[in-house]
């Protein structure tokens, strides 16, 4: 009887470590497969990413060139209203200056507003 309970055991222990042993494998399995989905997803993400950043990087690059050339027409045309290309450009420069100025004005605001602020307890 003792014999048999002994052998009972050992064979009980043998299929818990089977058992374990088989967990671990098909665990690793379903880990490789989740890493192979999640690698192809990234690659499919990244490859949208970068036609969408090329398609509007193409767009912003024609827009920043036409409103450069827009620019040097209104400079040329204001140069020869006036018969002084320097005066042309100041014109032409001036709302952009204005518009630094009044953005560095508001940002110095907002910074000085963040240092002056105090912590909810308080």
């Amino acid at each position: 009887m003792a014999d048999r309970m002994a052998r009972h055991d050992a064979q009980s222990r043998d299929s818990t470590l089977r058992l374990a042993l088989d967990v671990v494998r098909q665990a690793s399995d379903l880990a490789v497969k989740e890493f192979g989905l999640l690698k192809a997803e990234v690659d499919r993400i990244a490859g949208t990413v970068a036609a969408l950043c090329a398609s509007f990087g193409g767009a912003a690059f024609a827009a920043c060139c036409g409103g450069f050339l827009l620019l040097v027409a209104a400079a040329k045309a204001l140069a020869w209203l006036t018969g002084s290309e320097a005066v042309g450009a100041c014109l032409v420069a001036a709302p952009f200056v204005l518009a630094a100025c009044g953005l560095g004005a508001w940002g110095l605001g907002k910074v000085r507003s963040v240092g002056q602020r105090r912590p909810l307890g308080q």
